[in-house]
């Protein structure tokens, strides 16, 4: 059959759009689709009119437009539409609450819900814990404790963490391998070139007495006298001095600071001081230089970098807010500290932590500042982790370990000033945290500022019998265990001493085994070579108490591996629960005391919270989180569908 050529075929062209509603329902229409037609005006062949069917369609979609209302319908209402599954899950007044949020309480109360409840209402239950958290920081906010001086600290203590751990990724540790710019730059300076050094040391105290003869020496050196005589006769330095005043092999950048510049590219020979410091006066000499190349200058720049990665940064940190040291309060404080006790300091001092003298009392002011900020002597004693010696008093043996106290006092909140300033807490992930961190640390606050005064003994005692149960001591399983280094040793005197019993302790003494004189001990306490009566809780999973549970007394359990080695067990018998004495069950019932007065105060605020606070739900998007754990989430990471 020959069908026609369609170049010589007409036909009548007519576009028809079915229009339908989206996006929603619609309200008091019948929802059904509405057909728009566009019809070209000649009969014409389907090549012609190839190239006018997009005009067609825009006709149509016109049509279309115009049409509403059609036929003299009533008006079409369209419905809102269906929120989008990114945003807040919750608005709680003011706040929100997102998707991480409901997966990170997943990840502490359980991603799969208690048996018996569905998924949904899992979400829900996660949904409230989260509300309830935000109407307690909104509550703490408005009784002002974020502003709180005590809140203030332990906030910039937890923010200090969080902002060490973002400068690192993003700031340190991209910067220990140098830019090729800088790298020329520490090249040029030759503070890294390697010195054969001469070296001379005049011992001198604090007063400097012996700087004259200081700069003799030095004059003596320049005009042409022996080195090695003038290093025998007067350096301090035993090593170099019995050396002929020869030093070795320095870095440049390792001699007094102040003389780097002048002698990293001088001639040998050259003789550069005298320069005072804490241990008397130095003279330098130029051997020679070793230069290193470039491939070796880089990896000691690495190397150093990452060792000090750190204590550079926080220098850059103190010296960016212009910390100093006041020199006299110091040598006061120093003084105060080495002859007082912290207590009795703490006691003299006005509350601006600052003093004045009274007859042999010594005076002491603010002892360092920073840009906007103030260290006391009572901020060195309360702040800094000085340890103590065993007088009691602070440990501060020189003016440099002072110095250090002093710039702990408030390196921290530097360090959180100067992510700040540099917009580190911009970061949406890392302005979340900083958001919970001051949420929480005002929330516990006021959590324990409301809760009662501690109970009296009497109170505890009763509080003690009224909930006997929780104050029991375990039933326990004794035996008398011995250790070994390895399996082959444990294996070996357990089939020796199967069936006969432990030897005595002389002969255990004889092989090795020291005997522990004192009463049952726990087994993570014994290491080979050792051997003690052990106790472990019936109700425990350790390895020694599951391969003890089978036997009666006088029998041997396999070997077994610990941690620190392999036990050979003999059970001797068990010991049955009983009550904890008033002393040992105390200091746990204050813990419940204390939580049962803080649950009962949280529930009743939370009641009254919620009823006033308005809290908007949006179901799509809380049905849409994914609280399974997925890969990602095991790596630290929370996935959002």
């Amino acid at each position: 059959m020959n069908r026609p050529a369609l170049s010589g075929f007409k036909c009548q062209v007519e576009i028809e759009l079915r229009v339908y509603p989206t996006g929603g329902e619609w309200e008091g229409v019948d929802p059904l689709p509405r057909t728009v037609t566009a019809k070209h005006p000649k009969r014409t062949s389907i090549p012609a009119i190839a190239p006018k069917v997009s005009a067609l369609i825009v006709s149509a979609l016109l049509a279309a437009v115009a049409l509403a209302p059609l036929g003299g319908a009533a008006p079409v209402s369209w419905a809102k539409a269906p929120p989008a599954l990114a945003g807040p899950i919750a608005t709680v007044g003011n706040r929100s609450v997102e998707a991480v949020d409901i997966q990170r309480a997943a990840g502490a109360l359980g991603y799969d819900p208690p048996r018996g409840m569905t998924a949904k209402a899992w979400r829900r239950t996660l949904l409230d814990r989260c509300v309830d958290r935000e109407l307690l920081g909104a509550e703490a906010e408005r009784r002002g404790l974020p502003d709180d001086p005590d809140v203030k600290r332990e906030r910039i203590e937890r923010e200090y963490g969080i902002f060490m751990q973002v400068l690192y990724e993003k700031d340190l540790f991209p910067g220990i391998v140098p830019k090729p710019a800088e790298f020329d730059s520490i090249k040029a300076s030759g503070h890294y070139r390697w010195l054969d050094l001469y070296y001379i040391l005049l011992r001198d105290d604090a007063t400097g007495s012996r700087r004259p003869v200081a700069e003799k020496i030095t004059e003596r050196a320049r005009l042409g006298a022996r080195w090695d005589s003038l290093a025998k006769i007067y350096s301090g330095h035993p090593p170099s001095a019995a050396a002929g005043g020869h030093f070795g092999p320095i870095l440049v950048k390792e001699l007094e600071p102040v003389s780097q510049d002048s002698i990293a590219h001088a001639s040998p020979g050259s003789v550069f001081g005298p320069y005072s410091g804490p241990y008397g006066h130095e003279v330098y000499k130029v051997g020679g230089w070793f230069d290193m190349d470039d491939d070796s200058l880089m990896r000691l720049l690495v190397d150093e970098r990452t060792r000090q990665i750190y204590q550079y940064y926080w220098d850059r940190v103190l010296k960016k807010y212009h910390f100093a040291v006041d020199s006299l309060n110091a040598a006061r404080a120093m003084t105060i500290l080495r002859s007082e006790t912290p207590d009795s300091i703490l006691a003299s001092l006005s509350p601006d932590g600052t003093r004045k003298g009274l007859g042999v009392r010594t005076e002491v002011g603010i002892v360092a500042r920073a840009d906007g900020e103030t260290v006391t002597i009572a901020d060195i004693i309360r702040r800094s982790g000085a340890s103590t010696n065993q007088r009691g008093l602070i440990r501060v043996r020189d003016r440099r370990e002072f110095d250090t106290l002093a710039g702990r006092v408030l390196l921290h909140g530097l360090v959180v000033r100067d992510a700040r300033d540099r917009g580190f807490d911009k970061d949406p992930a890392v302005a979340r945290r900083l958001r919970l961190v001051r949420d929480e640390t005002a929330t516990k606050t006021m959590v324990a500022r409301a809760r009662p005064a501690d109970p009296s003994p009497a109170v505890l005692a009763d509080y003690i019998q009224k909930n006997a149960s929780r104050y029991q001591k375990p039933a326990m399983r004794i035996a008398r265990v011995a250790m070994f280094a390895d399996a082959d040793s444990a294996r070996a005197a357990l089939r020796a001493w199967n069936g006969i019993g432990f030897p005595p302790d002389s002969t255990l003494n004889a092989m090795g085994l020291r005997v522990r004189a004192t009463g049952p001990v726990e087994p993570q306490t014994l290491f080979p070579g050792q051997t003690a009566i052990v106790a472990v809780p019936e109700a425990s999973s350790h390895p020694l108490s599951l391969s003890l549970r089978a036997l009666a007394p006088g029998q041997f359990a396999p070997a077994t591996r610990l941690v620190s080695g392999w036990a050979v067990a003999m059970m001797t018998g068990r010991e049955e629960s009983a009550p904890l004495s008033e002393k040992d069950a105390a200091p746990r019932a204050l813990r419940d005391w204390r939580e049962e007065m803080e649950n009962r105060w949280v529930t009743e605020l939370l009641e009254r919270l919620r009823a006033e606070t308005p809290v908007k739900v949006v179901p799509a998007r809380l049905d849409a989180v994914r609280i399974t754990p997925t890969v990602a989430a095991t790596k630290g990471k929370q996935a959002v569908r």
